[in-house]
């Protein structure tokens, strides 16, 4: 992602920021109490002025007159900028993690809702979850208990669907970005070790560090072809955005998964009616 940024002689800006009580008194005229009620600084490029934005952004107050002004592009990668946290269309907050280049959430997807405020099916019958071919969600078990912990499955239409299941500004990761994360790690040999929690895994949680924080817990998955819940405690899946041809059904899903008793974190294809958990990745 590409933002312009403008640089201002920072130590000008801190200067002028930075003033005593009163001189900024002095500066922003009659303003009680002033350095609560500013908001920001930000440049007039009418004026080439710094000023002073007030909470109520009814007022401003030039700082000072700036005649050197340059402009840069630079890239902002993983969680750049103070995102430490993303809230969902539900309300639902997710901690983050950068990891590399990439940010990450450091939960599994618990929303009901696609970013556009689309209601997104909620499915407990085995018969209508075999034969669904529309985004849908389930908890483990169908029990509200599992959600907290373990986040909501998801079938892989459901984060193929173009309103985005993630909170707008995130997404679900294509297979190109899941071997970015893996290839960070070390590769898929040891990636899974140190992408799963140290806790909540069946034993003997092989090769466990979580040293990158990515916290994989293992929510199970429920099953296309009969609708059925398995593997809570010895599996955790997350769907990726990429299908493989088009000419199946089933074998077209892109996912990654890791198990309680290898290292190895696993990426392939598999039914797109299979409930995965997810993780949304920064745009």
């Amino acid at each position: 992602m590409k933002k312009i940024v403008a640089s201002f002689f920072l130590l000008l800006c801190l200067s002028a920021y930075s003033q005593t009580n009163q001189n900024i008194n002095k500066t922003l005229g009659t303003v009680s109490n002033p350095i609560n009620q500013m908001d920001s600084i930000r440049f007039n490029p009418l004026t080439n002025q710094l000023e002073a934005v007030l909470q109520s952004g009814a007022e401003t107050h030039a700082l000072l007159e700036v005649t050197n002004v340059t402009f840069s592009t630079s890239a902002i990668n993983g969680c750049s900028g103070g995102i430490t946290t993303v809230t969902d269309i539900d309300g639902n907050i997710y901690p983050t993690v950068e990891i590399g280049n990439q940010c990450w959430t450091k939960e599994n997807l618990k929303t009901t809702k696609y970013a556009d405020g689309s209601v997104i099916t909620h499915i407990t019958s085995d018969a209508q979850w075999r034969s669904i071919k529309s985004g849908a969600w389930s908890n483990y078990g169908n029990s509200l208990d599992n959600d907290s912990t373990y986040g909501k499955l998801y079938n892989w239409y459901t984060v193929a669907d173009p309103r985005n299941v993630c909170p707008a500004g995130w997404h679900v990761p294509t297979d190109a970005e899941w071997t970015t994360l893996t290839d960070f790690l070390g590769g898929p040999s040891v990636a899974g070790g140190k992408m799963k929690a140290t806790t909540g895994w069946e034993a003997p949680n092989t090769g466990a560090t979580n040293e990158s924080g990515f916290s994989g817990l293992p929510g199970g998955y429920r099953y296309w072809h009969n609708g059925t819940f398995n593997s809570v405690g010895y599996f955790g899946g997350w769907w990726g955005s990429s299908e493989y041809g088009t000419g199946s059904s089933w074998l077209s899903g892109w996912f990654c998964f890791l198990f309680y008793n290898i290292s190895v974190a696993t990426c392939g294809y598999g039914s797109k009616q299979n409930a995965h958990s997810v993780r949304c990745l920064r745009d």
